[in-house]
């Protein structure tokens, strides 16, 4: 509409970046600039046309979010983004410490069920406080003979679950990861360790259909990413209830 507008005589198209409307609190905008990736900051706040294409999580960088971190940190809490799917079953551990998450390992099992990720899990980190973020699907789906969902499965082997009644739009947990790896202020909160060589690969190979804004689910990169968005997006959404007093944040959304 604004070309049409631009390129239409009798017409003409205009642009103001939020700050420049007068409407919206600068300290409103410079939390905005530490929450959000920078394409999404200029989208929303800066009044530019950001064409999303290629690469999903284009904030990822490998020399600057893979960290080796497996030992670093105590693994008295772990939290588990799981995806449920048959093949694969697909879970990312991670630990947090403040505002950063860490993601220390990757499981992903052929031919299998909830249950088994589930005692895989256990068996790996048999000491550790279990918090589990799945697919919100989950809540749902019916995958055992005894017609118990995922997440029951989940709480009946001593995960504390962690899921919201409805999916987050796929465009806001896409945001959500990337304004982890890096935000518009330059700050980076979500690390991977070496060893997690097949979420690596998938952050790397996750793209988007051609000539689309809908991620490529064909292509078998989404799983473990999933299971990571599922996580960062409830431990981190990008849209945070603000004081009544104060004015919400708005702006339009490419549904995804």
């Amino acid at each position: 509409m604004y070309n049409t507008a631009r390129e239409t005589e009798g017409w003409e198209g205009f642009q103001y970046t939020t700050l420049e409307g007068g409407f919206i609190e600068e300290d409103e905008i410079a939390q905005a600039k530490r929450e959000m990736d920078e394409k999404t900051f200029q989208q929303e706040y800066e009044a530019s046309f950001i064409t999303y294409s290629g690469a999903v999580y284009y904030n990822w960088n490998r020399e600057k979010n893979v960290v080796p971190c497996n030992d670093k940190f105590s693994t008295a809490d772990i939290f588990c983004g799981i995806d449920f799917n048959v093949s694969p079953c697909t879970a990312v551990i991670a630990i947090r410490q403040g505002d950063n998450l860490y993601v220390i390992d990757e499981i992903r099992l052929y031919s299998s069920n909830t249950h088994e990720l589930a005692a895989e899990i256990h068996s790996r980190y048999p000491t550790s406080k279990k918090f589990a973020y799945p697919d919100p699907a989950g809540s749902q789906r019916k995958t055992s003979a005894g017609g118990l969902t995922d997440h029951t499965i989940l709480a009946n082997n001593q995960f504390t679950v962690k899921s919201p009644r409805s999916h987050t739009p796929v465009r806001d947990r896409i945001n959500a990861v990337n304004s982890r790896f890096c935000s518009a202020a330059g700050i980076r909160q979500l690390f991977i360790s070496p060893r997690c060589k097949y979420t690596i690969e998938s952050l790397e190979k996750h793209t988007y259909r051609q000539d689309s804004v809908q991620p490529d689910k064909d292509s078998g990169w989404d799983h473990l990413t999933d299971a990571l968005g599922y996580m960062v997006d409830y431990l981190f959404p990008i849209r945070r209830d603000m004081e009544p007093q104060r004015a919400q944040r708005w702006g339009h959304r490419i549904q995804g």
